[in-house]
């Protein structure tokens, strides 16, 4: 024979809505409430044992002792229906409570609502807002006309609209006979789809309330743009992002404090490339332990030789033949290359891509080797290109030391068939010259990535927002300009007291420049793409905006040179986030969020901040 359990649970059979199970034993019980938000596990429950056997002859122990009370009267009615069935369910919203208490919050938080039609016996139950959120109605019955009043006021006034995610067209159940009056409509939805609730009519005695229609509800999206917008026209598509980043060369050590500042997507700056040094002796690199850092924390890494092994080399000086010098064995080289790969990945680093030289066209004294743009390109396509063709790893080239040196080693590359079969990114260093549009290289089916700079306009340390807001206008040029896919600033941590490095020599902390570079990275994540803007933008004020096509998440960076706040309104054409948070990079903040800002009709305002940087981030 059933235990008392089992026979509260046949009792309580019938399904509630969404979220609220029928009862509190059940393992699917207990597993939607704990979906039900942070604060389920008060939820409300099933009467206690004690009050198990609650029945209608027991209503006078309820407070307020009124036996001929009409509301009373219309539960004991219903005891047995599918409404009071719902009320007896698990509500997740309600504390434990007498069973009358349980059933005024229920429709009062809307919380259990469903919707089943009126009998002579008893009202209708009503049904919810459209949208997440659910909610109880009510229909009066003609057993007591304020009885339908109850629950048509209390369900169908205070039904919850639409969430913020998907919204629909609410209805709600009109109000009952007699004195039932008539129940309001579900409130707003605040999705871009949800709806406003119609307001129910009363209903006829002896018969349910209709229900009220949902109405139209305020839309994120839609209207149109003015001359002062500027419009973020997302079907605008340009070139796909890869990722920011920047390099260790040299280095050997990292906390993991500073892996997370650099690295991280929710505390730090979220770079997501990473570039390390091929050491020409030992054919490893000093960075291992960097790497390894990085691939923890889903970086990509990626490897430049500024030098073939000194036996690989004619013409070459300094101490260990690692000055200049041209090429002589190309095959040796390439297989020095391939088994680095080999190694780096039987350390736990797959690399992304190699680099055939870093600046060929460089006069240094440094490590280094001298090449052509034709000599690079001959290396590359009969030498290094089958050597790493079953390695995994993509070549990349030419490195060139500034866009003055870019286009001859480009068109080099570009002209010769097997070097241009083996090579997967085109690159370039930004030290001279101005940033250009290559599409050629797109079109090919090649990305192009910038793979070093750094600010060279003063050599005076400046880890401040001067030499920040000057990285960001290099990021911002090489994306617009020259439609780049990837970009990298050189060194993470400084040789000297300059501007060359992400951290600060003096203070031995991250500077502005990190968190500039952030405004892109961290937000603007690999495969966004960057899309098209239009208007007339304020003096002193960049934008550039950023998709996802995944799942339409919109970045929008907005630079900010002027030394006041700089009002702008922004436009999105297509599909517009419902509210853009702010993530703001200026004199006080390094890369702080701020609230959020509502979206109506596709527009939405901002003032940026005096020398900052400003990522507006949102999804629709």
């Amino acid at each position: 024979m059933p235990d008392k359990t089992e026979r509260r649970g046949a009792r309580l059979a019938a399904a509630g809505p969404l979220g609220c199970p029928t009862t509190r034993d059940s393992a699917a019980g207990l597993s939607k409430m704990r979906a039900n938000g942070k604060n389920a596990h008060r939820a409300c429950d099933l009467p206690t044992e004690s009050d198990d056997s609650w029945h209608c002859t027991e209503m006078p122990q309820v407070p307020s002792q009124l036996p001929s009370d009409p509301t009373r009267r219309t539960l004991c009615a219903q005891r047995q229906s599918a409404a009071w069935r719902t009320v007896r369910g698990f509500n997740p919203l309600c504390p434990s409570v007498s069973p009358i208490s349980a059933l005024l919050c229920c429709l009062a938080l809307s919380a259990c609502g469903s919707s089943s039609p009126g009998t002579g016996a008893s009202g209708g139950s009503g049904s919810a807002a459209g949208g997440a959120s659910q909610g109880g109605g009510g229909g009066g019955g003609p057993v007591a006309g304020s009885g339908g009043a109850l629950a048509g006021s209390a369900g169908g006034t205070l039904a919850a609209g639409g969430s913020a995610v998907a919204g629909g067209a609410g209805t709600t159940s009109s109000g009952g006979t007699g004195a039932g009056g008539s129940g309001a409509g579900g409130a707003a939805g605040s999705s871009s789809t949800g709806g406003t609730g119609g307001t129910g009519t009363a209903g006829a005695g002896g018969t349910s309330g209709a229900s009220g229609a949902g109405g139209a509800g305020m839309t994120c999206g839609g209207g149109s743009s003015t001359a002062s917008d500027i419009v973020i026209n997302l079907s605008d598509v340009h070139q796909k992002i890869s990722g920011f980043g920047a390099s260790t060369a040299w280095g050997s050590t990292m906390s993991a404090a500073d892996a997370d500042t650099l690295w991280s997507t929710t505390t730090g700056a979220g770079l997501s490339l990473h570039r390390i040094r091929i050491d020409y002796q030992s054919g490893h690199t000093s960075e291992l332990n960097i790497a390894k850092l990085a691939v923890a924390r889903g970086v990509t890494v990626w490897a430049t030789p500024w030098t073939p092994p000194a036996a690989d080399k004619t013409g070459a000086t300094g101490n260990n033949g690692e000055v200049e010098g041209t090429l002589s064995n190309g095959q040796a080289f390439a297989q020095f290359l391939a088994d680095f790969v080999t190694y780096m990945k039987g350390q736990g680093v797959n690399i992304y891509a190699v680099s055939a030289q870093n600046e060929p066209d460089a006069n240094v004294t440094y490590e280094s080797c001298k090449y052509t743009g034709p000599q690079l390109a001959s290396f590359v396509g009969t030498y290094m290109g089958p050597a790493l063709a079953n390695s995994g790893a993509k070549i990349m080239a030419p490195e060139t030391q500034n866009w003055c040196g870019f286009p001859s080693f480009e068109s080099a590359f570009m002209s010769d068939a097997n070097a241009a079969k083996y090579t997967s990114i085109i690159a370039t260093h930004e030290y001279g010259c101005s940033p250009k549009a290559y599409p050629e290289i797109q079109q090919a089916g090649k990305e192009f990535w910038e793979t070093e700079i750094y600010d060279t306009a003063n050599n005076t340390a400046d880890p401040g927002m001067g030499s920040a807001l000057r990285v960001a206008k290099l990021i911002h040029d090489a994306l617009t300009i020259a439609n780049m896919n990837a970009w990298h600033y050189w060194w993470v941590y400084p040789s000297s007291a300059d501007n060359g490095a992400l951290w600060d020599k003096s203070s031995g902390k991250a500077s502005k420049r990190l968190w500039v570079e952030g405004n892109f990275a961290r937000f603007v994540r690999p495969g966004f793409v960057r899309v098209g803007t239009s208007g007339t933008v304020p003096s002193g004020v960049s934008i550039t905006a950023y998709k996802n096509p995944a799942d339409g998440k919109v970045a929008i960076v907005a630079i900010n040179t002027n030394q006041s706040g700089t009002p702008i309104s922004l436009f999105t054409s297509g599909a517009a986030p419902c509210s853009m948070t702010p993530w703001v990079t200026d004199t006080n903040d390094s890369l702080a969020g701020k609230a959020a800002l509502p979206v109506s009709s596709s527009r939405f305002s901002a003032t940026l901040a005096a020398q900052s940087v400003t990522t507006f981030v949102g999804s629709p």
